[in-house]
């Protein structure tokens, strides 16, 4: 119920992109996979360089709950952070 009628936008350093809708809303699986996934994002997350925030450094990963944001001021420090991401993962 909360998805429905909600809209999106993806903002890069050259602006805006046109809003799109969210037509599918979330696909919840069993209740533990929540877990796993905190448990495996949390190991993730501690390997990574987390010290300080984005006025200081490239990147900056922002995960809360089920979700993670890699926050970048270049595309190819964007790469680098997600590949490592992969990579632990």
């Amino acid at each position: 119920m909360t998805m429905q009628n909600t809209r999106a936008v993806v903002e890069t350093e050259h602006g805006k992109l046109e809003k799109f809708s969210n037509n599918t809303g979330l696909r919840q699986g069993d209740a533990l996979s929540t877990l796993l996934f905190n448990l495996v994002l949390e190991g993730i997350i501690r390997k990574l360089d987390t010290r300080g925030n984005i006025s200081t450094k490239l990147t900056q990963p922002c995960a809360y709950a089920d979700d993670l944001v890699i926050i970048a001021r270049a595309p190819n420090a964007l790469n680098k952070m997600f590949l490592t991401l992969e990579k632990e993962a």
